[in-house]
């Protein structure tokens, strides 16, 4: 028992004290909310989306493709994208509110945890990864654009809602990102080692710039007034997904690799990048900045326990 454990704890630790290495940062000068932002516009527009086409690029779809993997997945998060709307609905009196709180209870950090903490877990960056984030990407993106183009400041027409999400998601540089590297992979078009070793440098900024951008980004003002609507967020979001769904997962007859990045998917706080679009998308940033602290900090925990669970069960 002392064994997974400690095995647990050394699979999770690691990615939050690159975050708490952040804070440290912030609270010392060297980084300001300034820093911070271009920080995260060099990941958001340039790190993550080149992370994302290599990974694909490098790709044999032919040998990872799980059908059961992608529909699985597509179909959960499209569900609980829904369930979390019904609670918004329910729970949420302000217009603004309605979408953070939607997509900060479907919309996980995968891009950035995901890939280390299954391979810390794994001990391997397993296929069933990449596939997970060829679902989920573009799914994140386009339906957050959705539902805060719908809960924007002001009443949008139907007509509205389509051609600014349609223009959003056109321009969002994750899913061309991802365009990108689905096309490239299937032509097999090939790139001269020169910049593939130049994408490649640029791609292994995008975790741990990522994390610390995450530590330092967090701002304590301005929460007093969202605490209980932030940990409803935290609690759907960090143990009501992956109760839900992992069960289903085995009935479904997902494979061990595929349990475990969908583990981490359901499990992980709320995307950084949700602050900049509920920021750009006249939604409340500070309630998605809200839940996107409290749910990094307590995603901890529940990751330890998740993690610990897997490797009692032996799935991992």
């Amino acid at each position: 028992m002392l064994d997974n454990l400690i095995f647990s704890l050394n699979a999770v630790l690691p990615i939050f004290l690159i975050m708490i290495f952040g804070m440290v940062l912030k609270r010392l000068g060297v980084i300001d909310p300034t820093g911070a932002k271009q920080m995260n516009a060099v990941l958001f527009n340039f790190a993550l989306p080149i992370r994302l086409f290599l990974d694909l690029y490098s790709s044999d779809f032919s040998a990872i493709w799980d059908v059961r993997l992608i529909v699985f997945t597509a179909g959960s998060v499209l569900t609980f994208f829904f369930i979390c709307w019904g609670m918004a609905v329910w729970l949420m009196p302000n217009r603004r509110m309605k979408g953070a709180f939607v997509q900060g209870g479907f919309r996980s950090n995968f891009v950035i945890l995901g890939i280390p903490l299954v391979a810390s877990i794994m001990g391997y960056t397993p296929p069933a990864v990449i596939v997970v984030i060829t679902v989920v990407v573009p799914m994140f993106n386009i339906l957050s654009v959705f539902i805060l183009t719908v809960y924007s400041g002001e009443e949008v027409v139907p007509k509205e809602i389509v051609t600014s999400s349609a223009k959003s998601i056109a321009k969002n540089p994750l899913i061309i990102g991802v365009v990108a590297g689905f096309l490239f992979a299937l032509i097999r078009i090939p790139i001269p080692t020169i910049l593939s070793n130049t994408l490649s440098h640029i791609s292994d900024l995008s975790t741990p710039l990522a994390l610390i951008v995450i530590g330092a980004s967090m701002n304590f003002g301005k929460i007093k007034e969202r605490i209980s609507p932030t940990l409803i967020v935290c609690s759907l979001k960090l143990i009501a997904m992956p109760l839900l769904f992992l069960p289903l997962a085995f009935m479904f007859g997902i494979c061990n690799e595929g349990i475990v990045a969908l583990f981490v998917m359901y499990a992980a706080p709320t995307a950084i990048a949700s602050y900049v679009m509920a920021y750009y998308m006249n939604s409340d940033e500070h309630f998605a900045s809200s839940i996107i602290m409290f749910s990094s900090m307590l995603s901890i925990f529940t990751y330890t326990i998740g993690v610990y669970i897997l490797r009692v069960v032996e799935i991992v």
